[in-house]
Parts: C-alpha cells; sequence; structure tokens
C-alpha cells in the first residue's frame, strides 16, 4: 500500500540479447549423428547393384507401356531367351582355358650311406672298391675264421657297451667313498672283535718293577715344586681310585729308592707319574688318560685281573700314605749310641720315613 499522491514506477528489465555475429552460421540438421550412421549402414550395404543385360534393356524400353507383373515381363522376354543362352555358350566356348599348373616334382632324398665303421675290417671295405661276389664271400669267410682264432687265443672279458661320456652308478665318487667306509668299519670292527680275544696288556712292552710283577703299581710324588707334576701325579691317582682299583703308590719325594727303581726301568731323565699294571708299563699321564677316556684302561684292569677294593686307603695307621715316621729315632735320623755318640738311624730312609707297619 502507499499514499494516493505516490506515483507508479515502472521497473525495466534488461534482457541479454546476442550479437548477430554470434550466431551459428551452420545448419544444424546437416550434422550426421553417429547413431544414424550406424542404422543407415546395413541398409546401403543390402542395396546392392543389379546388372541387367542390353539386350533386355533395349527390349524393354520399345514398349509402351511397361509390363506390371513378372509374367508379362516373362512373356515379352520369350523370344530373347535363344540368343541369350547362346552368347553364354559361346562365351564359355571363347573362354580362355588357363594353362595347366605344373606339377611340383618334390625331391626325395634318398637315405645316407653310413659311414660309421665299428672296426678296421670294416673301415677296409668302405675304402676298398667292391670285388666281386665270390671274391667278397672268400674275404668274408677268411675274415671271420681269422677273428674266431683270435678271440679263442686271446679271450677279452665282456664289456657293457656304454655311452662314452657316462659312467655307471656304482663308479659314483660318494657311492665308493661311502663303500670304502663301510669296509673299513667293518675291518676295524673285526680287529675288535680279534683284540677282545686276545690279552690286552700284550701290546705294551714287559718292564717289572721290584715287588711289583702282580700288582699295580704308580710312580708318584707329593711336592708342589712343579705345579705341571703335581697335578699329572694327582690326576692319575683319581683315575685309579674310581676304577677301584688297589695300587701301590710309589712316593719318589718320600723314599729316595722308588726314583732309584723308576730310573732304572726307564732311565735317568725319566718323570713321573708312571703306571705299570702286572708288568707291563702303560705309560705317563697323556697315554693314561687317553686309555681311561676311549675306555681302553677299564678293560685291561678286567682281562688283567687287577684286585679290586680300597687297598691302603683304609689304613688306619699312615692313612694311605703307605709311610710313617721311624719309630727309633723319631723322624731325626740319628740315633745316641754311647754319651754324646750319635749315629745315622739304620731303620729309617733319608726323611726319617719307615713303612707303615699295618699296610705293608
Amino acid at each position: 500500500m502507499g499514499c494516493s499522491a505516490s506515483k507508479r514506477s515502472k521497473a525495466t528489465v534488461d534482457i541479454y540479447r546476442p550479437l548477430p555475429s554470434s550466431f551459428a552460421v551452420f545448419d544444424i540438421n546437416a550434422i550426421d549423428e553417429p547413431w544414424v550412421k550406424v542404422e543407415q549402414a546395413p541398409q546401403e550395404n543390402q542395396e546392392k547393384p543389379t546388372y541387367v543385360p542390353a539386350v533386355i534393356l533395349e527390349k524393354l524400353n520399345t514398349f509402351e507401356t511397361a509390363p506390371h507383373s513378372w509374367d508379362e515381363v516373362s512373356k515379352a522376354l520369350e523370344d530373347l531367351k535363344p540368343t541369350i543362352n547362346n552368347n553364354n555358350d559361346n562365351k564359355k566356348l571363347q573362354a580362355p582355358t588357363s594353362p595347366p599348373k605344373p606339377a611340383k616334382h618334390v625331391n626325395k632324398q634318398q637315405p645316407r650311406k653310413s659311414l660309421t665303421f665299428h672296426t678296421l675290417e670294416e673301415f677296409d671295405t668302405k675304402l676298398s672298391s667292391k670285388p666281386a661276389a665270390n671274391e667278397l664271400r672268400k674275404t668274408e669267410s677268411m675274415r671271420k675264421e681269422m677273428k674266431t682264432n683270435t678271440q679263442l687265443k686271446n679271450p677279452q672279458p665282456q664289456v657293457s657297451a656304454q655311452p662314452a661320456g657316462f659312467k655307471p652308478v656304482k663308479e659314483n665318487i660318494f657311492i665308493v667313498r661311502d663303500r670304502q667306509e663301510r669296509e673299513k668299519e667293518g675291518r676295524m670292527a673285526n680287529y675288535d672283535k680279534l683284540m677282545s680275544k686276545r690279552d690286552p696288556l700284550s701290546e705294551f712292552p714287559e718292564m717289572y718293577p721290584p715287588g711289583g710283577a702282580d700288582s699295580v703299581v704308580i710312580y708318584t710324588t707329593s711336592l708342589r715344586g712343579v705345579r705341571r707334576t703335581f697335578e699329572d701325579c694327582t690326576k692319575i691317582r683319581v683315575i685309579f681310585e674310581v676304577q677301584r682299583v688297589v695300587f701301590d703308590e710309589r712316593d719318589v719325594s718320600l723314599h729316595g729308592e722308588f726314583l732309584n727303581e723308576l730310573r732304572n726301568l726307564l732311565g735317568e731323565e725319566t718323570s713321573v707319574p708312571r703306571v705299570f699294571v702286572k708288568g707291563r708299563y702303560l705309560g705317563g699321564a697323556e697315554e693314561v688318560s687317553e686309555l681311561n677316556e676311549t675306555g681302553k684302561l677299564g678293560k685291561i684292569l678286567s682281562m688283567a685281573g687287577a684286585e679290586r677294593g680300597v687297598g691302603r686307603q683304609a689304613c688306619g695307621g699312615c692313612g694311605g700314605a703307605r709311610f710313617v715316621p721311624c719309630l727309633e729315632c723319631g723322624g731325626s735320623c740319628k740315633v745316641v749310641v754311647s754319651g754324646d755318640k750319635k749315629e745315622r738311624c739304620g731303620k729309617c730312609n733319608e726323611n726319617g720315613l719307615v713303612h707303615c707297619p699295618t699296610c705293608l
């Protein structure tokens, strides 16, 4: 609403109008859509041109009124049928005949003559010219006779024909090595069986320590001056204790006579420990340890009939040391004869020790 004095105003709206130059200057109907082309393509293909002979066209042009059915056309063209057929026959007769194609000549390759030979005789026959039939028979018979004679004189072992470069499976290097190992194991097993039946101590040299021909004797030392020597002696002692064998331990540091015995048996430069079993010398620490690790020491002791038990370890007098202080001199190695005169004790050794009277 407004007052009566107010004037009506019209609003002007500007409408966009393109310039004449911007209009399309082509005919949109002239554009062919692709789908229209696809539909028209089969129709064009179906309309094939028909070829009518000129004689028939001239005949049809002479008629004032064209025929309306195929029957009328056939009646009008009846007089032309023989002429057309004759023209077709003439064309067939006049048609040039194509020259016959030459047959392909196939050259069959003849089989090649084998130039291989297996013997020198075959090689000679191939090189030489072909003799007459009679001569050929004679030479073949002579060669056969010569071959049989040589085979009878020098019979050769039959060798299986095998291709060059190939070896039988039996000659495989891995199979041969496995066979050799099995044979070696078999020989070792047989050797072990034979050795088990024999006396195991026969391998070791005979050496009889004094008073130890029928027992186990071990020469050791209790001095710790040389650590390696002391450890080896302790090791040998423990091995025989584990075997539960009664052994005679002779400590060269406690009794000088033991050292002289060992030197008489093995020489002046010998060392301890040394082991003797029933008059057989087994060796030092390394040899006895190896025998113990391989299990041969137990067999040797069993076959030798070594005494089993605790031995001198159970002695209550010396406790296994085998020596006790001298009861005459008390270990001083001196005895008072008269007054202040003293003499050397004749019952003890240089260390004032005597053999234990309990375990002697």
